[in-house]
């Protein structure tokens, strides 16, 4: 009686152990997912702003075409 309860003790001491251990890396995951997907966003709106300055910065009249070689 004594050695079953020792051995159910420590088996779901070891189960309970394990599913611990996959949450824990299962939520540093899903962290690490959302801090990449905010920097990515903020490269975009980066992105976004330099285009904006650029078109701002362009002429407003279309460039001339180089005269065709023959």
């Amino acid at each position: 009686m004594k050695r079953t309860l020792l051995i159910v003790l420590l088996s779901a001491g070891t189960l309970f152990g394990f599913a611990g251990g996959c949450a824990s890396i299962a939520c540093h995951v899903h962290r690490h997912h959302q801090r990449g997907a905010a920097h990515w966003k903020q490269f975009e709106s980066h992105v976004a702003d330099v285009c904006v300055r650029a078109a701002e910065r362009a002429p407003a009249e279309p460039a001339k075409a180089p005269p065709p070689t023959p």
